[in-house]
C-alpha cells in the first residue's frame, strides 16, 4: 500500500514538474518591434506598414486579436493560423488626417505564446497640410 501511495506521489510530481519548455507551444518572432515612418505628410493620407513575422514554435500560431492604443491606428492580420516554420504580415494603417504633429501609438498582438502578448510600436511626425495644398475653388471660398 505505502509502496502505491508512492509511486503515485513521484508520478504526479514529474507531471507536475514538467519544464514549460518541454511542453509543445507556439513561439512568435517579429522581425521588428517597431516601425518609424519618420516626417509623412498629411496631404499624401494614411501612412502603412507592415511588421513580419515567423513561427518558431512547435505548434500552429494563432492569432487571437491585435489591438491598437487609440482609434488611429488599425492593425490586420491573419485570421487563419500559421504553420510551424511559416512566415506571415501583420499591416498597420495609421489614419494622418486631421492628427498633425508626433505620435507614437502601441499595437497590442495576443497569440496562443507564452507570453501571450506582444507589443508593437509606430512612431513618426506628421506635418499638416499647407493651404497651398487645397484646390483654389476650396481656398477662394475659405477666404470669403
Amino acid at each position: 500500500m505505502i509502496r502505491k501511495l508512492i509511486a503515485i506521489v513521484c508520478m504526479l510530481t514529474m507531471v507536475v514538474a514538467l519544464p514549460a519548455q518541454k511542453r509543445k507551444m507556439s513561439k512568435i518572432e517579429f522581425e521588428k518591434l517597431t516601425h518609424n515612418f519618420g516626417t509623412i505628410y498629411e496631404k499624401d493620407g494614411d501612412a502603412v506598414c507592415k511588421f513580419r513575422f515567423v513561427n518558431v514554435g512547435k505548434t500552429p500560431l494563432v492569432i487571437l486579436r491585435a489591438q491598437a492604443s487609440c482609434g488611429c491606428t488599425v492593425p490586420t492580420y491573419p485570421e487563419r493560423p500559421i504553420a510551424v516554420g511559416d512566415t506571415a504580415e501583420m499591416t498597420v494603417v495609421y489614419k494622418t488626417m486631421g492628427r498633425p504633429g508626433e505620435f507614437a501609438k502601441n499595437i497590442y498582438v495576443y497569440t496562443n505564446t507564452n507570453p501571450d502578448r506582444t507589443v508593437l510600436q509606430i512612431k513618426g511626425v506628421v506635418q499638416p497640410k499647407s493651404p497651398d495644398d487645397e484646390p483654389a475653388s476650396v481656398r477662394k471660398v475659405q477666404l470669403k
